[in-house]
């Protein structure tokens, strides 16, 4: 009976239906899992989002309240007039959606202005003037907690009731007015605004949010919270509860368990920072349970089925197999053992790459095997009765090889054939002959033939590397050498040799470093060692010392060549001498020096020289200004004096621009920066320059846009940078043109104004020479005058603040003087420096 395998095509059948099952089965449960934890998971994040995006709406919230109400406290110390006092109020209200109302009260807690028309006139008694909070200092602001009213009035009348969950939170700031008397402005911060925002941003019936105080009060809430505003909910104190966690220095986080909801949660908390209150974000854990379920009936069941279907499958197809297997299992075993015969000669010959072949007395082939059809692309039977050297490109060593084996049979026989194929490659064989008597004393001969041509090719192209190898080597005009393992040297070519003067013959078989001095040998054996251990590449600067004792910097590079294991066995070194290199960088560095010390020695003299000038300017400018009061009755007298006055400004003018390029050049005044709106400042500088502009009949035309252009600057620098830019305009501008401002923002975000004119333009080739100090236009500084400093000054300053500024020429005339400057990210108010 043949031997039947374990591993039958009907239990195979039948084994993998059950393993499929299985696997289906083991992959649902496992896919169940993870989703369940993925669920998890995603409600954790998706919590922990909402509760950064709650905690910024009512941190911003009281951020802009409490702004409003800095303002309107600096208004009040100012005294204005009532009716101004009372639009501001309602502006503010207006402004902000959030406000149920805004008011300032007296002392006494009479109301003096508010917003609501209902809050105008009430007073409030000392005990609900309490229950807004304590009176914050001076300047300060403080947060009340919940209060049960709709507005000032109604927490003023004795006995009012309001409806549950209805109310307000107080904002408080103390401010003074010009009298002394302390008042304090209250803004009415609405819950409801709080919860419709948070009910908004959830956009889940089932989840709930809140914004709760630290002993556990609520502010405000969505209606999933199952609480109303002003109720206390004090298991929110509980150890393990979120304000505990806050309570205890906690920022944020998560909790599990009971929360605004008695029902277990999963929820994320997130104190609010510098305030006392703590934003609440919570899910049901029965709801992530029901969403998990629903998953596990639409995945589940249908798997189960699956299963099912599998198993009845693979049972009826292992039924039908197993008939076919025993019909199939005796045939096989009837034919098994001619095979296996054939078999293993097949596969002794068709595994032997090499050429197998029987020949008789004469060399003629009787046998070959499929080696041949494979290298040839001919059938075996093509070659049988013709000579062995015809099977190698007729060569007259395989023939001569028969000879030599007749007369001695004892021992066997080896020669290489080499030939050139028709397709033109080189072909070398080895071939191996030995003696074969039969019994009847026939002489046959049997051997083997390998192939050898890709070997000799590797050899021949090794040869051929190897002297190019070497060539290259000789030929480099930089010294190089090859060093083995051990760091003795294997060859050194010409450039070597004269670099070192030393000769190639005595530092064959030499260690490396044996005739450099001991502290550059230790070097160079350290770097070398490094570079073995970890293969690749090094390079270095080093300093060299001949055996004359110059000294000469080296920039070194070595690398490494590996072996048969690709491990390094040796070192390939190539240097350049780059002394003349360092010698004309310690030069060029000294020269720079010497031209930094120079610049700063030139903007100490201009300034010490411009603060000298200013002492007799002023006093020069004040007796030019008593003698022309004097000399009224003179007009010759006077219009000397009004000379000399005009001369006196021009050269202040110049003292002045030099006085602020040397500040600027050495740093000495750091920038005040600060948030601000150019738009402002050049609206200050058109009246400024009104009169002048008048003077001169030109027109300032500007663009300013009505979006703020805020940017972190200077403002007197700033004002200084656009009155240059106006003034130059103006001096340049034939009367009765026009001069045009405009600013807005650039794709990058940044603020770019421009200042054009009508003028006679700018030369091309001036066009940023004319920024340099003491540098005018061809074009103008003959009729228009000036100091050349200007656009100087106007420059360092742009570039002082992080801008930049350039001129062009305009297409119908004149000039067009262009400035991009920064825009302002929030909180950017830190001083920098000129």
């Amino acid at each position: 009976m043949p031997h039947r395998s374990r591993w039958r095509p009907s239990v195979i059948t039948a084994g993998a239906g059950v393993l499929l099952a299985a696997t289906l089965l083991a992959g649902s449960g496992y896919a169940l899992w993870r989703e369940k934890r993925e669920l998890a998971l995603e409600t954790a994040v998706r919590q922990e989002l909402l509760g950064r995006v709650l905690e910024d709406h009512a941190r911003r919230s009281l951020d802009a309240t409490q702004i409003a109400l800095a303002g309107l406290a600096d208004v009040a110390a100012r005294n204005p007039p009532p009716e101004v006092l009372q639009a501001l109020l309602e502006q503010t209200q207006a402004s902000l959606g959030f406000l149920r109302g805004v008011a300032l009260l007296d002392e006494g807690g009479h109301v003096i202005a508010a917003a609501d028309p209902a809050d105008r006139g009430a007073s409030l008694m000392p005990a609900s003037l309490r229950l807004l909070g304590p009176w914050p200092a001076a300047g300060r602001d403080t947060v009340g907690g919940f209060i049960a009213a709709r507005s000032l009035a109604d927490l003023g009348q004795h006995g009012h009731v309001v409806p549950p969950g209805v109310g307000f939170i107080p904002v408080l700031r103390s401010a003074q007015l010009p009298d002394g008397r302390p008042v304090l402005l209250v803004a009415l911060l609405n819950p409801d605004a709080l919860a419709n925002f948070q009910q908004l941003t959830l956009n889940d019936p089932q989840a709930a949010a809140a914004l709760v105080d630290l002993d556990g009060r609520l502010l405000a809430a969505t209606s999933g919270a199952e609480h109303l505003p002003g109720d206390s909910l004090p298991r929110l104190l509980a150890p393990g509860a979120p304000l505990a966690a806050v309570r205890a220095g906690g920022e944020h986080g998560h909790w599990s368990g009971p929360g605004l909801r008695a029902a277990p949660q999963l929820g994320a908390y997130r104190a609010l920072r510098a305030r006392p209150f703590v934003v609440l974000v919570e899910l049901p854990q029965a709801e992530l349970r029901h969403q998990w379920l629903a998953t596990v009936r639409a995945l589940g069941l249908p798997a189960l089925g699956i299963a099912s279907a599998l198993l009845a499958l693979s049972g009826v197809g292992a039924a039908a197999l197993r008939a076919r297997e025993r019909a199939a299992l005796e045939l096989d075993h009837a034919q098994r053992e001619i095979i296996e015969r054939e078999r293993e000669l097949s596969a002794i010959f068709g595994s032997v790459q090499d050429l197998l072949f029987r020949t008789d007395a004469a060399g003629r082939v009787t046998f070959i095997n499929e080696g041949y059809a494979r290298r040839s692309g001919q059938a075996a039977a093509h070659v049988l009765g013709r000579p062995l050297h015809e099977l190698f490109g007729g060569s007259p060593a395989v023939a001569a090889l028969f000879d030599a084996c007749a007369a001695d049979e004892a021992a066997p026989h080896q020669v290489r054939a080499d030939w050139i194929a028709p397709d033109m490659l080189a072909r070398s064989f080895e071939i191996h002959l030995v003696p074969l008597r039969r019994d009847a004393g026939t002489l046959e001969w049997v051997g083997s033939a390998a192939d050898v041509s890709g070997l000799m090719r590797a050899q021949a192209e090794l040869r051929a590397q190897l002297g190019l190898a070497r060539s290259l080597l000789a030929s480099s005009p930089l010294p190089m050498a090859v060093m083995d393992d051990a760091n003795r040297y294997l060859d050194v070519n010409r450039a070597w040799e004269q670099f070192t003067g030393r000769r190639r013959s005595r530092v064959l078989g030499r260690r490396a470093g044996a005739d450099d001095r001991p502290d550059e040998a230790t070097l160079h054996d350290a770097r070398d060692a490094e570079l073995l251990a970890r293969g690749g590449e090094m390079n270095y600067e080093t300093v060299w010392t001949s055996a004359e004792g110059r000294h000469r910097d080296l920039f070194v590079s070595k690398s490494t060549f590996p072996d048969a294991h690709g491990r390094p066995m040796g070192l390939v070194v190539c240097f350049m001498d780059i002394s003349e290199f360092r010698e004309a960088e310690r030069a060029t560095r000294a020269a720079r020096d010497t031209a930094l010390e120079a610049s700063r020695a030139k903007s100490d003299f201009i300034a010490n020289v411009s603060h000298e000038l200013r002492t007799p300017l002023q006093s020069i400018l004040g007796f030019a200004e008593i003698g022309a009061l004097r000399a009224r009755q003179d007009l010759r007298l006077a219009e000397l004096f009004a000379d000399v006055h005009r001369a006196g400004q021009r050269m202040l003018s110049l003292v002045n621009d030099l006085l602020d390029l040397s500040k600027i050049e050495r740093g000495a005044e750091p920038l005040q920066l600060q948030r601000l709106d150019l738009r402002p400042l050049a609206a200050e500088l058109a009246r400024e320059l009104g009169p002048l502009l008048a003077a001169r009949g030109l027109a300032l035309r500007t663009a300013l846009g009505d979006a703020p252009l805020i940017v972190r600057g200077d403002p007197l620098r700033l004002q200084q940078l656009l009155r240059n830019l106006l003034a130059n305009a103006i001096r340049f501008s034939p009367p009765g043109g026009r001069i045009e401002l405009s600013a807005g923002h650039d794709d990058a975000g940044d603020v770019r104004a421009a200042v054009a004119d009508h003028g006679p333009g700018i030369p091309p080739d001036e066009l940023e020479s004319i920024f340099e100090a003491f540098v005018q236009s061809s074009a103008t500084k003959n009729a228009a005058g000036g100091t050349g400093l200007g656009l100087a000054i106007c420059r360092r300053i742009a570039q002082a603040h992080g801008g930049r500024i350039w001129a062009d020429n305009r297409a119908d005339g004149g000039a067009v003087i262009s400035l991009v400057l920064p825009g302002a990210r929030f909180g950017d108010t830190t001083a920098g420096a000129l």
